[in-house]
């Protein structure tokens, strides 16, 4: 079994670099606030998620803010994330994305369904 196609060759390393996905912390200048439930950034789901919204959110310019809410992380996000379970009356889950407090998925949405949602809530 020492036979040379008994190894495995390792993969190339690739060429291509990420840039990582930041936090987002919303200024409160729009009408429109979308806020993202994650368990930590840089977790898949969040990397995802906000993904999707970046996509569809390029769309609308300055009527849409980003905010990200760390369900563990620190007074302010756990604030937060109590307070919109509080009124979604149960635990949100991660990832959620609501649109002005208002939960409007539980999972990753396809990019159509995020702009049909958004336009709802802007015009």
């Amino acid at each position: 079994m020492n036979d040379n196609n008994d190894f495995i060759k390792p993969a190339r390393k690739s060429k291509i670099k990420l840039e990582a996905v930041e936090e987002r912390i919303a200024k409160g200048e729009t009408p429109v606030l979308i806020e993202i439930i994650c368990e930590r950034v840089h977790c898949v789901m969040y990397d995802y998620a906000i993904n999707t919204v970046d996509m569809v959110a390029e769309e609308f310019g300055d009527q849409i803010e980003i905010q990200t809410v760390v369900r563990r992380d620190g007074i302010k996000n756990v604030t937060r994330f109590m307070k919109l379970c509080k009124k979604a009356g149960r635990m949100l889950s991660v990832p959620t994305i609501l649109i002005n407090g208002d939960v409007l998925f539980t999972t990753i949405p396809l990019p159509i369904k995020t702009e049909s949602s958004f336009e709802s809530y802007i015009i």
